[in-house]
This record gives structure tokens, C-alpha cells and sequence, in this order.
């Protein structure tokens, strides 16, 4: 699964959940945190589900 699903891809409820986390680590680093290994291991689980729901559907 190295391949991200293009954005288009992706259901509404993906997208809200990225959108959301990427909302949460911006005002995080707003707040002055740098490092935020939580927040991109949150997205990359959302593409890693997404990738596996497009491969099943073909």
C-alpha cells in the first residue's frame, strides 16, 4: 500500500477526517509544537484505509 489514493478518491467521511486532523496539527503547531508523529500516523492510517477500500472495490 505505497500508493496514496488521489484526493478524488477518497469518500466524504475521509475527507472530513483528514481535513479534521490536519485542522488539529495546524493549530497545534500555532501553539508552537513542531514534531506531531500522532497526527500524520492518524492520516496515514485514513489513506492506508482508503487505498484498501478502492483495491477491493476493483
Amino acid at each position: 500500500m505505497t500508493d496514496k489514493p488521489a484526493w478524488s478518491d477518497l469518500t466524504l467521511s475521509e475527507k472530513v477526517a483528514i481535513s479534521r486532523h490536519e485542522v488539529r496539527g495546524l493549530r497545534r503547531a500555532c501553539a508552537g509544537i513542531e514534531s506531531q508523529p500522532d497526527i500524520d500516523r492518524k492520516i496515514a492510517s485514513v489513506y492506508e484505509r482508503a487505498a484498501k477500500r478502492i483495491a477491493k472495490d476493483k
